[in-house]
């Protein structure tokens, strides 16, 4: 039995999660329903609700500006698929201020019926120790 083919929301999910901590490109934000909302939960500057591709891109851009390049995904652990969501985690690390942020981090992908991301939740393995991170890195 030949293997399937992997859903388009999977290859968009995982296009997009694993090329904007590298390559912020404008191409991957068209991987971005124009109605897409991001979700970053938390205290720190860079938590928020964050609407339209533009806000995404842009919220994006700020991480890896006070981050200072320094932020990595280390490991990949899982991809899960369903129907209408992608669930990935990732083992991610990021420096600044002499402070370390290392951590696991889920991403829940949901995409609409043209397999367009329509919105993205960010889950964190420790919600203190992000807050604390970003808080005491951000330069702004």
């Amino acid at each position: 039995m030949e293997p399937s083919a992997e859903p388009t929301r999977l290859i968009n999910a995982m296009r997009f999660l694993v090329e904007i901590p590298t390559n912020p490109s404008t191409e991957v934000f068209e991987l971005l329903a124009p109605n897409v909302t991001y979700t970053v939960p938390g205290r720190s500057p860079l938590a928020g609700v964050f609407h339209g591709p533009t806000e995404v891109r842009d919220h994006i851009n700020k991480l890896l500006r006070v981050t200072t390049g320094t932020f990595q995904i280390l490991k990949w652990v899982e991809w899960l698929v369903g129907p209408t969501h992608v669930a990935a985690l990732q083992f991610a690390q990021a420096q600044g201020r002499s402070v370390i942020y290392r951590a696991h981090n889920l991403y829940l992908v949901e995409t609409d019926h043209d397999d367009l991301i329509v919105d993205i939740r960010v889950l964190f393995e420790d919600q203190y120790q992000t807050d604390r991170f970003f808080s005491q890195i951000d330069p702004e």
